[in-house]
Parts: structure tokens; C-alpha cells; sequence
């Protein structure tokens, strides 16, 4: 095993890093992936050697692949980043061959789920200083090379999500750019550039004194401050210990490119965003599942990503810079409705709801990172006893939703991405389950649910999830009538 105190020391994990790095270490979340199908007109020699080519392109430009962080155990700012002296692309480069055709306009890839639970279900402790923490699974068919499905795998201290589309478009651009001679050795050298600095560097993150006394106030006396809302659902109690590594499980659907468009230009003509629909929606469908008489509120949180209020920051340097909003929605009332109009989910959904989905984004970005809850964690003495504190309570938050949006290639080429699908592990300690949103080159919208087994009763959670599809469907259709 290599001795990762002799590898060149970098720089300390900033305070979201180390959320991050404690988080892994803890084992309540080992990654993140972001899924693409690359497929061109063209015939190629070797899928692996233009794999490895085109890495090795990526790894050269994007100085945070060749970190890893070092003393996980320890937090801020004793965890640290060092850098791989090289990468064998064979210890972190997977190939999995497909046993079905690649699924077509709107219809689910149960191959690549799986391939999602396999990684999920995998940390990067293995082999520590002799690996990077990422992994690039490859899903392909033997017979055609031209087309493949790539998971860009990741510790959650190297990148966000509109990092990890960053990474796909560099890999898209050197596949499309492989060189006259490129090299075929599996063996990557890495780059001898500074690591950017961390989001507590690139932003000021400044705090309002409302906000720092509210959350002062929360965390001294959270019975008088902090107390539960009565009748809120979030899944099951965080259970009081976590001996074993949690079961991360997911499960993706996808809508049409006809669906998808139609999706965003109905909500467009009612004013507000495709995330707020769909947040509006899943709202809707907890409601009508869950017991009127035991739940009225639940609670859903998401990122945004703070790259456009960093200072002097490349648009193509990979960073880790988010802030969040969180709305409670209220069950909507239904008193006057039968009983067959009771199991439709649009009796619970409206566009005023999506309206206030909006706002709240809107409220959240106009701070342009000010009154980041990130910001909060520098008052944090010890980020690992943080993370742990909800052992044993309830959970705060019924939902995290992720919309990264729609992808768009920066660049031409033979070389194309279709299909995307962003996919992360469910904090067992955090939210009930996530849904991750993304839209990819094909127009195809794919809806990534994450959760821990115990966390939410599956059957009930798949139910919530038919539901919400249909609410998309069914609203699409009336758009169209």
C-alpha cells in the first residue's frame, strides 16, 4: 500500500470539502455519478485505447482529478488534499458489457441502474494512495463500439454537479480531439498545477444578522427555536447507530424528448420553471399517499449552484460551490372532492404551488450566495460530530430535489452525447430520498430517485414516483388538448 504521507501535500479541504470527506469517511455517502451515452457515425479501432486517450486529455486540464483527500478521520483543517504521481487508468476504468439493446426515446435503462447501485454501493477507502477517488464505469456492447454509456463516479469533495457536466464535455472534446498520435498506455501522468482554491475562497459568503441569530438561536435551544412542525413526514427516524454501510438504492425514469419539451413550454406559458413543476408535483404525490389525517406538511430542499457569483473563476475550471432553498408545503384542500377524484394526483397539485417553488429559488438567488448555510460550518468545531448529530432523531427534511438542467455541448465534433442521468447517494442521516433531474442531448429528461434501505418503505416510495410521473403526463397531455 502506498504511504499517502509521502505524497505531495496540496492544500487543506475547505469547510464543504470536509462536509464532504466526513461524510465518506462515516460511510453515509460515498459518491456521486453523472451518466452519458457517447455514440458517433464513425467507426473507431479500439474503444478502450480512445478511453483512456481521451482521460488522460481530462486529467491534464482539470488539476482536482489527480487529488485525493488525505486523513478523513480528522476535519477542518486537518484533512488535506495530495496528489497521485500517476494514474493506471486500469485500476479505475470499469467495463461492463450490455445484455440488452440501448433503451430508446423515453424508456428506462434498468442496465445502468444497476450499474448506479453496484458504484453507490462502493466508497473509494480501498487501495488509499494508490487510486484516485473517481471511477469511470463503462456500460458497452461488444459488437458496437461506436456507442457507449459512461458513469463518471466521484467523491463529492472534488466536484459538484455542474462540475461533473464539466467533466463530460471536457471528455466529449478530447474524444472528438484525440491528436495525431495519441497514446495508448493505460498510465496517466498528472499535473504539477495548484489545486483552486476552496468556496470559502472564491466567495465571500457574507451573513446577514438575521440569519446568524436564527440559526444561533436553533442550535442553543432548538426545542423553543428548531421545533418540529406537527404532522410533517420525513420517512423513518435516523436510527441511533450506523454499525454498517447503509444500502443505497435508486431507481431512474425518463420521460420522451416530445414529453420533456412540452414539460418546459407549458411551464414556461404558466411562469414558472420545470423544477418548480416537478417540485410541485412531487409534493402533490406525497400528499396523496400520505394519511390526511396523520401528515399536512412536508418539506423539500435542493442546491443551486453558486459558479455564476464566484470571483474570477473560469467557466471551465471544475469547482464545489452550492447554496440551497427549502420550502414546507402544506396539504392543499380537498374536502369537496369524490373519491375517485381523490386518487388523482393534479387534485393536489396546482400552479400556485409551482409559483411559490419559484420564488423561493429566485429569493435564494438573488443573495448570490450570501446567507449560504455552507457559510455556517465555519462555527462548526468538528465536522464528523456535526454530521452524526441527527443519530437517533427525526429527519428535518422530507425530500432534496436536483435539477442541473439541460446539457449542451460546448463543442463540435463526429463524437455526441445523448442520454444523461445524475444520480447521488441518499445521507441516511439527512432526507428521506432525493430526486435528481437532468435533461440530456437527446431531450430526454431521466429522474433519478436515491434512497437508504430503512429510510422510506420502497413500495411506497415506487408509488410516489408512478405517481409523479403520471402528474407529468397528465399535464402534458391537457397542454396538448
Amino acid at each position: 500500500m502506498t504511504d499517502v504521507a509521502k505524497l505531495e501535500k496540496l492544500r487543506p479541504c475547505g469547510r464543504l470539502e470536509t462536509y464532504s470527506t466526513s461524510r465518506h469517511y462515516l460511510g453515509y455517502y460515498n459518491n456521486v455519478c453523472m451518466a452519458a451515452t457517447y455514440h458517433t457515425p464513425s467507426s473507431i479501432l479500439s474503444l478502450e485505447a480512445s478511453i483512456y486517450a481521451a482521460l488522460k486529455q481530462v486529467i491534464t486540464k482539470h488539476t482536482i482529478l489527480s487529488a485525493l483527500p488525505v486523513d478523513e478521520v480528522k476535519s477542518h483543517p486537518d484533512v488535506y488534499f495530495a496528489r497521485l504521481s500517476s494514474i493506471d487508468l486500469r485500476s479505475n476504468v470499469e467495463f461492463r458489457e450490455r445484455t440488452h439493446s440501448l433503451p430508446g426515446d423515453g424508456e428506462a435503462d434498468e442496465e445502468l441502474d444497476q450499474l448506479l447501485i453496484d458504484n453507490h454501493n462502493r466508497n473509494f477507502k480501498e487501495d488509499l494512495g494508490s487510486k484516485p477517488f473517481w471511477r469511470f464505469a463503462v456500460l458497452n456492447s461488444a459488437a458496437e463500439e461506436s456507442i457507449f454509456t459512461a458513469v463518471w463516479v466521484f467523491h463529492h469533495a472534488l466536484a459538484d454537479g455542474t462540475s461533473a457536466m464539466l467533466f463530460h464535455d471536457t471528455f466529449l472534446a478530447a474524444l472528438n480531439a484525440p491528436g495525431p498520435n495519441p497514446d495508448t498506455s493505460t498510465m496517466a501522468d498528472t499535473p504539477t498545477t495548484p489545486l483552486p482554491p476552496p468556496l470559502e475562497e472564491q466567495h465571500s459568503m457574507g451573513l446577514s444578522w438575521p440569519f446568524f441569530l436564527n440559526a444561533v438561536a436553533k442550535s442553543i435551544l432548538p426545542a423553543l427555536f428548531d421545533k418540529r412542525p406537527e404532522k410533517l413526514w420525513t420517512g423513518s427516524n435516523i436510527p441511533k447507530e450506523i454499525k454498517s454501510a447503509p444500502q443505497f438504492k435508486t431507481r431512474t425514469m425518463v420521460f420522451s424528448s416530445e414529453t420533456t419539451k412540452q414539460l418546459a413550454l407549458l411551464s414556461r406559458k404558466q411562469g414558472v420553471t420545470v423544477t418548480a413543476t416537478l417540485q410541485a408535483l412531487l409534493s402533490a404525490s406525497l400528499f396523496l399517499h400520505l394519511p390526511a389525517t396523520e401528515i399536512d406538511k412536508i418539506k423539500i430542499n435542493g442546491p443551486i449552484a453558486m459558479r455564476p457569483f464566484l470571483e474570477d473563476v473560469p467557466d471551465d475550471q471544475m469547482t464545489n460551490a452550492i447554496t440551497s432553498y427549502e420550502i414546507m408545503h402544506h396539504r392543499p384542500i380537498t374536502t369537496d372532492l369524490t373519491g375517485a377524484e381523490q386518487a388523482k394526483v393534479l387534485n393536489f397539485f396546482s400552479w400556485n404551488e409551482a409559483s411559490v417553488v419559484k420564488s423561493a429559488i429566485q429569493t435564494a438567488v438573488v443573495k448570490k450566495g450570501s446567507d449560504n448555510p455552507i457559510a455556517l460550518l465555519k462555527y462548526v468545531s468538528n465536522i464528523h460530530d456535526f454530521v452524526a448529530s441527527g443519530l437517533g432523531k427525526p429527519r428535518k427534511l422530507t425530500a432534496e430535489m436536483s435539477n442541473i438542467g439541460l446539457y449542451k455541448a460546448k463543442t463540435g465534433g463526429q463524437w455526441k452525447i445523448g442520454r444523461m442521468t445524475l444520480s447521488q447517494c441518499a445521507n441516511p442521516a439527512d432526507a428521506a430520498f432525493h430526486v435528481n433531474v437532468m435533461t440530456g442531448g437527446d431531450g430526454n429528461a431521466s429522474l433519478n430517485a436515491n434512497w437508504c434501505e430503512g429510510a422510506v418503505d420502497e413500495e411506497f416510495l415506487s408509488r410516489i414516483l408512478d405517481s409523479l410521473k403520471e402528474g407529468v403526463l397528465a399535464l402534458v397531455e391537457e397542454f396538448e388538448c
